[in-house]
């Protein structure tokens, strides 16, 4: 007698051949960074405008279960298992060397950026950026020179950075307007240098990132 076909369990589901999670399954943070990750790939190789990405990874942060993730990237490819992770559009490093260099506008903010200013000056405007993820983390180095950072009205801002012969200061105020906001980690060290944390002028509109 044939044995009988393996049945997925209550929990999953098959498409194409691959077992997938069942739409009403509650998704976890990894589900949505994944998606994230697809969505900042197909940004980068131009198969989503900054407009689609953008829409889409407003609703990848705001879903709740498997079922509101996958039309998110249906139309997408799948990353190649055992493939290394594209690289993410704007995660090269930020360097102001006797020089001014500012990152603005609506651009895909990477979990980690990389932020050196020697004798000059840099701006880091998240104000209408585009958070990948809720936490994101920020390394400041500055010597010399000097760094500022704007954040949106609602975001949560963690500095964790030393000074010496420096100074790193937030003259917005470290409290945010609501706890809904994305959370901003900054770290690194001031050298005879200043690193400068500014809020206003704009609040991120998710309000609920699970």
């Amino acid at each position: 007698m044939p044995a009988a076909a393996s049945q997925p369990s209550p929990e999953r589901g098959f498409q194409a051949g691959k077992p997938t999670a069942a739409p009403d399954l509650r998704a976890a943070d990894d589900d949505r960074d994944r998606v994230a990750s697809i969505l900042a790939e197909a940004l980068a190789t131009g198969r989503l405008t900054a407009e689609e990405h953008s829409e889409r990874l407003e609703a990848t942060y705001g879903a709740r279960t498997m079922g509101e993730l996958a039309p998110l990237t249906r139309d997408l490819p799948a990353a190649t298992d055992g493939a290394a992770p594209a690289p993410h559009p704007d995660a090269a490093p930020v360097h102001a060397v006797f020089s001014k260099i500012r990152r603005g506008g609506q651009w895909p903010v990477p979990p980690e950026t990389y932020v050196r200013s020697t004798f000059g000056a840099a701006v880091i405007d998240l104000r209408q950026a585009v958070f990948t993820r809720r936490e994101v983390v920020i390394h400041a180095d500055s010597f010399f020179g000097k760094i500022e950072i704007l954040v949106p009205d609602n975001a949560i801002v963690q500095e964790t950075g030393t000074a010496l012969f420096g100074k790193r200061s937030q003259p917005g105020g470290k409290r945010p307007q609501g706890d809904d906001g994305p959370i901003v980690r900054i770290t690194g060290h001031s050298l005879f240098g200043h690193v400068k944390v500014i809020r206003g002028g704009f609040k991120w509109p998710w309000r609920d990132w699970r």
